[in-house]
């Protein structure tokens, strides 16, 4: 078509622009998202692992296909998106796969959201009072939620009771735990933090790493290999099944997803056939593997946190960590632990200094002093004797 023919490109109106990119999976958000992306999820009741990991790729906004806060609970999602300064727009619903281009330039105005200035989808733009009135709303909730929390626990546990008390269906590892310490790793709340802050303890205690789900990215990214990587086709990348050691995928159905992603990297997997979540099924696998103490980084720091979660999650959560018992440890406490611990090179500098003031309080006594000229003369023949053997 001739230049002078050609339709110009309609000038955007006023509001956000930037580059839609799709983040269906845990795995797309801590590995597709860039720099000033406009994240296109489809997350319901958006929690602050997901959130924290939304602020931590700098987005510049996030279009959610869900209801970013349905009122079953309090989340904090929305919340901490809004006080990082990252546009919201709420329940677009799932045309937004169709009607969006992966890829493409989109503009939000008003929970408006437009391709080639063509209305695309809409839906509701969370400002900070929304957010904290939506809130305020579902806190109101919070003791039902406890409730439901009781009801389905039984549940759960009756479902599970095989593998929950004897162990059945969990899988054989070629990794060895028994009586050694591991740390898991979930990419979420302040995982990359503490991670960061275990540095010490893993080069001291060589533990066994194990990755969650997208946790093994987390691990990479910190320069570490997972011996263990445990997690669902979904939330498992590329770089993780490639370059983790011994790989189990989670399944509630029994059959893995996408072999051909196992076939393309050469894996030979075990598989995990159970309900729950990735970091769930790894604390619950570590700790039937007889794990002598499991470090969880990432894990929730708050009941609120905790029970964000689905009710079936939360479920499965708490029995976990039950089972577990006195094995689990947050990585802050170790964090705490190990860094106020005295290093040696303080005690023996203080050490040396005692030694030296004994040893000047000695020598200004008249007894002092005969011992100090005794060692003097006695060093002095030593020297002479040395001279005369190499003369």
């Amino acid at each position: 078509m001739p230049p002078w023919n050609r339709k110009p490109a309609p000038e955007p109106g006023p509001g956000l622009v930037g580059v839609a990119r799709f983040a269906r999976t845990d795995a797309d958000l801590s590995s597709a998202l860039r720099e000033g992306d406009v994240a296109i999820i489809d997350v319901a009741d958006l929690d602050r692992r997901h959130a924290e990991v939304l602020i931590e790729r700098k987005v510049r906004a996030v279009v959610n296909v869900s209801a970013s806060s349905t009122g079953r609970f309090p989340n904090l999602g929305p919340r901490l998106l809004a006080h990082a300064g990252i546009t919201l727009v709420d329940g677009v619903g799932p045309d937004a796969w169709t009607l969006l281009r992966n890829g493409g330039r989109i503009r939000i105005e008003n929970g408006n959201v437009y391709r080639d200035e063509v209305l695309a989808v809409a839906g509701i733009e969370h400002g900070e009072e929304r957010a904290e009135a939506e809130l305020a709303a579902s806190e109101s909730g919070l003791a039902t939620r406890l409730d439901s929390l009781t009801a389905n626990a039984s549940d759960h546990l009756q479902r599970e009771q095989a593998m929950l008390l004897e162990g059945a269906r969990v899988p054989e590892l070629r990794t060895q735990l028994a009586g050694r310490g591991v740390i898991v790793v979930a990419h979420a709340y302040d995982a990359a933090t503490d991670l960061r802050s275990l540095r010490r303890y893993i080069v001291e205690h060589d533990p066994v790493l194990v990755g969650a789900g997208s946790g093994a990215d987390l691990l990479l990214d910190a320069g570490y290999t997972p011996a263990l990587v445990v997690g669902s086709m979904d939330n498992l990348s590329d770089r993780a099944l490639k370059e983790c050691g011994e790989v189990v995928i989670t399944t509630a159905l029994g059959r893995i997803e996408n072999p051909e992603r196992l076939e393309k990297h050469g894996k030979e997997v075990v598989q995990f056939v159970a309900t729950g979540s990735d970091e769930d099924l790894a604390l619950l696998l570590v700790d039937t593997r007889e794990a002598a103490v499991i470090v969880h980084v990432g894990g929730p720091p708050t009941l609120v946190d905790f029970l964000e979660r689905g009710p079936v999650d939360v479920a499965s959560a708490f029995i976990a960590r039950l089972r577990a018992g006195t094995k689990i440890v947050d990585a802050k406490a170790v964090q705490h632990f190990s860094s106020n611990r005295l290093a040696l090179w303080p005690l023996l500098l203080l050490l040396l200094c005692g030694v030296a003031a004994v040893a000047v309080a000695v020598s200004i006594t008249p007894v002092g002093g005969d011992w100090f000229d005794s060692l003097g003369d006695t060093l002095a023949d030593f020297g002479t004797w040395i001279k005369g053997l190499v003369s």
